[in-house]
This record gives structure tokens, C-alpha cells and sequence, in this order.
């Protein structure tokens, strides 16, 4: 962290005040139609974020239906983080995030510290959970069926190996909520669009830029045909064009993972004349391995096709794990074809080293090239010290900031006691009973007479006493925050299922008509022909069973959906080579139709490339400071892999 940062959230925390940029917002939002709360930020924030002077959170209220616009309305959960600037330009980035329905506000660090800690030292950065997603899915929600199986999903949540299925929840849930009134068909990629409009025009940005990732590729797309308007320039990464069939193609990423690597080491003469079948090597090692696995000896764990598979595609697709996998590969492939393991041991063995020891065990560095190494990490040790150190500071003065001004309240007192009271509860009936009944108090309006009623229902003796006097103590703000943490409880439990049914909105209405089983089924096969470890059922259990959850939507395929989006509007479009989710193929197919695309392949970069490698992060932000400007891409030279051959020097010469 700088100095100015430091300087910036101290003075911030002991000023107390709110930024006056915000104050229409405060006010209801700068367009009557689309009016915004400001509330408290739901999420986890930074030690260097100040509410409401680096950032603010809130809600933006739309219709469900746009044409004409519906009298029910969607809660949009927001937050805006401002630009680490006092100059900022004047066009944000509104992230999109993936999913369908994943949200983007539960994990708000990586959206800052992560994703765009460049791009925000210059532009605000928004983010909002889409319609259907996350803290955005009210609207959305089956508050009865959730209730009634509140243990079960405690069981989920638990990873508890009795719980249910959450698919068996999915009928009945729709079931709630088409009786509520929902309109379900209104839940699609187009009104999205016009959600993101919406947004930013009362948020009081007449101009701005998107940066979308995965299902937010295809929801930037859409919002280039459908509500274009105020666009200045747009970033897909980890591409999803509506032209593809997903779900049909669930294994095309995975394969063209595997190409990817097979081209690059066809490339390297080193390579190609050391694996000369690698494409062979890896059938024979998962075949064999399926059949007799590497028992565990020589100080490494049991060798499994399944550790295999995580190493090839799982872990390449991890940006909090970038241990150099790729160059270990050919090797690891081709040894294990014939049952040897020391390229897999050497890998194993960076597990538990660290970013620092991962880096220091990079192959091919010489004995110079070490100490130089050795140094920087010790240097990088003693900043991170002092940044953790700092960090300590800010944490407790915020804590004592707040301990000062907060006394704790009735409300709180009431949650401690009832938990307390809960706990004693020792008929798993009676327990689950007032679990239901206390979910179900988020549909209530703040009241002491619902209050007593839950404790005069499932308490008894000096437990239903102390609760009592607690909520005859209360004031109207106590009952508020009361019913406030119940509903802060509640959601824990359904955002679970929320995630699922979210996904399967979109998928069951709008992808699923275009997609089927069948057409899965016909390229598994394809894919089973060249790699048969691939086409194995429980690779695609997950997409079978919302083919499966289908059943209880009604389809809603949307005339033209699935047609190229054709636009003017400057294009960045990046794709990683180690992407599982959405092929480096596909952006490519995106930008046929964009004619002032750039379209990128990123080596060595999973699934929303920026994460992965510092070189899109700063091509991304070249092109967002001058979209009609080609962008300088000479840093992707520098990351095509060498590889590691059979005598431990490394391809290409490379130290």
C-alpha cells in the first residue's frame, strides 16, 4: 500500500463524513424511474475502504419488465468504489459479472484488490449483482419452500454428506414463486441489459465503459444490441457469444485446453523431439491410471487419474494458485505413461511452499539468478511486514472508532440470548420448527407482536422470560435491526439455493431451448474419440441434472438471442489458453461481427484473464484509456511456456 493510501483512509476514518460526490445518490438517484437507496455495504470490505468515502453501496430499484415497464419492481444490490484519484475520468467501469446469477458484492476484494486495482486508480469501478443473483434475487426467492428446509440446507452448507440434493428443491421453488406474481420470463439476459442502462444513468454516468467475464461476456454483448446507448468502450474476457451452444459444448473448453498445450509443444523443436506423441502420453497415463494408481511412497501422495485431472485443468484454472504447471506437463505425461513419476514428485512438492518458494523453485534458473531471486523475496518479505503492520493499525483504530460510538443494543443482546436458547433446545424437531418460523420472520414487517409470538412458541422457562423482557425493551429501531439479523441469517441459507435457481433461470429459459441432451450426448462422443478419459458421465453430471431441473421452467427462447451481436462500439476481447469454462476459440467467433474488435489469446491464463496474468491486466487498461488506439500486446510474446525435458534443462534454451 502507498502512502497516500494510508494517509487517505486514516483521514477519512477520523473525519467521519461522507463524500459529497454521493449526495444525490443520498438523495434518491439522479433518474425518478430507476430510484436509489443508499444502504449499508452487505459485504466484506477492505482495511483501506471507508463506507461512504471510497465506497458506497445501496440499491437501485427497476422494473421487472421493461416493455411496457411493470408496476412489480427488482432490487439491484450495488456498490461503487471511487477512483484512488482526485481527477478521475468521467467514464467508470461497470464489471459484469459471470454465472448466470453468480453476483459480484459477496466477493468485492477481488473485484477491487484483484481484478481492477490499476484500472481504479483512474476510474470509479461498479459492480452490482444482476437480477436472479445473489443479494439481487429477492424478487426471486421461495421464502416458504426455503423455511420448510432450512435444516436441510444448514446440512448443505455444512457439506454434510445426509443432505439433500439441492435439486430436489427446484420444482417447488418455482412452483412459490410464479404464485407470488413473479414474472420468471422477465429474468433474461435482454432486461439485464437494460438493467445495466438503467444503472448508470441514475447512478448519474451519462458514459461508460464494461468489463464483463464469463456470463458477463454475454450480458456486455447483449447490452451492445439491446441498450447501447452511453457505451464508450467494452472488455469480454472469458468469452461465452450467445452463438454457442454451452451446454451442448460443455467439453469443447476442456479440449482446447489440451490443444493448446499439444500446439505449443509441437512449436518448441526442444519439445516436440522429447514428447514426440504427447497426445498419445496422456490418453495411455489416464488409462493407466484409471486402472492402477501410483500408490502413495517415495514421500508423495497416491498418484490418481482424479489428482491428474485436477493438476492438468483444475489447478491451471485456480488464480490464487500460480505454481508454473505447464512446463511440468509433457514430462509428467509422458513418465507416467510408462508408470515413472519424478517430474509429478518435483511438482508435488512446490504444494505447500508458497507464492515466495513456488517462485524460487521456478526450473532452469541458475545459481546467480537464485541469489538475485533470494534477495528480492527477502526484500518482498519486509514491504509485506510493514503493509501487514499498517494494516493492524487501521483495523484496530476502525474497531476503536466503533467501539466509542456503539454501545451494544437491545437487538444484539436479543440475538445473543435466543442463539443461546437455541442451543439448549434438544428435540431436533421443536429445533427445526423454530428454525422455520424464525426464517420465515423476514417476511414479516418489523413488529413486536410476530417477536413474541416465535418466542412464546418455541421457548420456554427463564429462556422465554429473558426474551420476553428483551422484546418488551426494545425500541422501533431494536425491532428493525432484530428483524434485520434475521433476514442477514435467513439469507446465508438461500443464497445457497438462490445460486442454483439463479443459474437455471437463464439456462432453463433461454439456453436449454437451444441446447438438449441429445446434442451434449453426440459431442461427448466426439470428445470421447480423441480423449476417452474426457467423456466420462461424471464430467458432465452437473449439466445433466439442470437439463433435468428444466422440466420445471417454461422454456422462453428469445427471437434472435442467439444471433451475433453486430456493433461499431470499440471491443477488447481476451481469451486464456488454460480456460475450462469458455474456449479461447470462442472470442474470435464473438469478434467476427465487432468491427473494431481487437481479439487477444492470453497463454497461460484461465478463466477471466486479467486474474491470471499481469500483461492483460495492463493491455485492459491501455485500451480502456484510448479504445480507438491499437493496444501495445508485446508482453504476450513472453508468455508462451517453455517446457521441462527428460535430462531437467529446460526448451528453447530457456534459463
Amino acid at each position: 500500500m502507498t502512502a497516500d493510501q494510508i494517509f487517505a483512509v486514516l483521514t477519512a476514518l477520523l473525519a467521519g463524513e461522507a463524500a459529497p460526490e454521493f449526495q444525490p445518490l443520498r438523495d434518491g438517484g439522479h433518474v425518478a424511474a430507476y430510484p436509489v437507496t443508499v444502504e449499508p455495504c452487505n459485504l466484506p470490505l477492505g482495511t483501506l475502504e471507508v463506507e461512504g468515502q471510497t465506497v458506497i453501496c445501496g440499491t437501485v430499484s427497476v422494473p421487472e419488465s421493461y416493455d411496457p415497464p411493470s408496476e412489480r419492481r427488482v432490487p439491484l444490490e450495488f456498490a461503487i468504489l471511487k477512483a484512488q484519484t482526485l481527477a478521475p475520468a468521467p467514464d467508470p467501469i461497470v464489471y459484469l459479472h459471470g454465472g448466470p446469477a453468480a453476483g459480484t458484492l459477496g466477493s468485492i476484494g477481488l473485484v477491487s484488490n484483484v481484478l481492477f486495482p490499476n484500472h481504479r486508480r483512474t476510474r470509479d469501478i461498479i459492480t452490482f449483482d444482476q437480477r436472479a443473483a445473489a443479494l439481487s434475487s429477492t424478487s426471486v426467492r421461495c421464502y416458504e419452500g426455503i423455511a420448510d428446509h432450512i435444516v436441510d440446507l444448514v446440512k448443505v452448507s455444512r457439506e454434510d454428506p445426509e443432505a439433500p440434493d439441492l435439486g430436489d428443491f427446484v420444482a417447488p421453488c418455482v412452483d412459490e414463486i410464479l404464485a407470488s406474481g413473479a414474472d420468471l420470463p422477465a429474468y433474461n439476459t435482454a432486461n439485464n441489459a437494460r438493467d445495466v442502462q438503467a444503472l448508470m444513468r441514475t447512478l448519474g454516468y451519462p458514459e461508460y465503459n464494461i468489463y464483463g467475464i464469463s456470463y458477463g461476456t454475454r450480458l456486455a454483448l447483449e447490452v451492445m444490441r439491446t441498450a447501447p446507448d452511453g457505451m464508450r468502450s467494452v472488455v469480454i474476457d472469458g468469452v461465452a457469444p450467445p452463438t454457442q451452444k454451452i451446454y451442448d459444448d460443455l467439453l469443447g473448453p476442456v479440449v482446447d485446453t489440451l490443444d493448446a498445450l499439444l500446439d505449443q509443444c509441437a512449436a518448441d523443436a526442444d519439445c516436440a523431439t522429447a514428447y514426440p506423441d504427447l497426445e498419445g502420453d496422456i490418453n495411455r497415463t489416464f488409462e493407466r491410471l484409471a486402472k492402477d494408481p501410483i500408490p502413495a511412497s517415495r514421500g508423495a501422495p497416491e498418484i490418481t487419474a482424479d489428482l491428474l485431472f485436477d493438476i492438468t485443468f483444475s489447478l491451471r484454472n485456480n488464480w490464487r494458485d500460480l505454481r508454473p504447471i505447464t512446463p511440468y506437463l509433457p514430462r509428467i505425461f509422458h513418465e507416467l505413461a510408462d508408470g515413472k513419476t519424478d517430474a509429478i514428485d518435483a511438482f508435488l512438492a512446490m504444494d505447500d511452499a508458497g507464492p515466495a518458494g513456488r517462485l524460487a523453485a521456478t526450473p532452469g534458473l541458475g545459481e546467480e539468478e537464485r541469489t538475485l531471486l533470494r534477495a528480492a523475496l527477502g526484500i518482498a518479505a519486509a514491504s509485506a511486514e510493514l503493509d501487514a503492520g499498517v494494516t493492524d493499525v487501521i483495523t484496530r483504530l476502525r474497531s476503536d472508532l466503533a467501539t466509542d460510538t456503539d454501545a451494544v443494543s437491545v437487538a444484539e443482546a436479543f440475538e445473543i440470548r435466543s442463539t443461546e436458547a437455541a442451543r439448549a433446545l434438544s428435540d431436533a424437531d421443536a429445533k427445526a420448527a423454530m428454525l422455520r418460523d424464525y426464517a420465515l420472520l423476514q417476511t414479516t414487517e418489523p413488529a413486536r407482536a410476530p417477536l413474541l409470538s416465535w418466542v412464546d412458541t418455541h421457548f420456554a422457562g427463564s429462556d422465554q422470560s429473558d426474551l420476553r423482557q428483551l422484546v418488551l425493551a426494545m425500541s422501533d429501531t431494536d425491532l428493525s435491526r432484530t428483524f434485520e439479523i434475521a433476514d442477514e441469517q435467513a439469507t446465508i441459507y438461500e443464497l445457497l439455493l438462490a445460486s442454483k435457481l439463479g443459474v437455471e433461470i437463464y439456462a432453463c429459459q433461454e439456453d436449454v431451448p437451444w441446447n438438449s441432451l441429445e446434442g451434449l450426448r453426440a459431442r461427448m462422443e466426439e470428445v470421447g474419440a480423441r480423449f476417452p478419459f474426457l467423456a466420462a458421465e461424471e464430467n458432465v453430471a452437473d449439466v445433466i441434472a439442470t437439463f433435468e431441473d428444466c422440466a420445471a421452467f417454461t422454456q422462453s427462447p428469445r427471437e434472435g438471442f442467439h444471433e451475433p451481436i453486430v456493433s461499431d462500439i470499440p471491443t477488447l476481447v481476451l481469451n486464456g489458453t488454460l480456460d475450462i469454462q469458455t474456449s479461447w476459440r470462442w472470442g474470435g467467433v464473438a469478434a467476427e461481427t465487432l468491427s473494431r474488435a481487437h481479439n487477444y489469446i492470453v497463454p497461460e491464463a484461465g478463466h477471466g484473464s486479467i486474474a491470471y496474468q499481469p500483461c492483460a491486466n495492463d493491455i485492459s487498461v491501455a485500451f480502456l484509456n484510448a479504445p480507438d488506439a491499437v493496444p501495445d500486446t508485446s508482453c504476450l510474446a513472453t508468455l508462451t511456456p517453455h517446457f521441462i525435458l527428460p535430462d531437467g534443462s529446460m526448451s528453447g534454451g530457456a534459463n
